[in-house]
């Protein structure tokens, strides 16, 4: 039978490992942090999904990253992402005059 501490040991270790990799995503790969930025406007909309390659529903209000490996398209739309857990993530394309720039956290 497993004790209740051996129990929050497992937990705890479980949650220092998704947090950990929850942390690179928004890291490029020097390991410098990437620009914070929000999509202008209130409630959702339509953007483009590289990883899904259709548009999704989007909550404007999400933090979102600027991912600047990744250049603006012919559209002049730059690739945001936005991590969600179990190591999910979703990578868009927004118009530059929709991203209100934070910079970094």
């Amino acid at each position: 039978m497993v004790s209740y501490e051996e129990e929050d040991a497992e937990f705890l270790t479980s949650y220092i490992k998704l947090a950990a990799r929850m942390a690179s995503f928004i890291k490029n790969k020097k390991g410098e942090g990437l620009y914070t930025v929000k999509i202008k406007g209130k409630g959702k909309g339509f953007y483009w999904s590289l990883s899904d390659k259709c548009f999704i529903w989007v909550d404007k209000g999400s933090d979102f990253y600027w991912v600047g490996s990744v250049k603006k398209d012919e559209k002049g739309r730059y690739c945001l992402f936005t991590p969600h857990t179990f190591g999910l993530g979703i990578l868009i394309m927004v118009p530059e005059d929709e991203v209100q720039w934070i910079g970094l956290n």
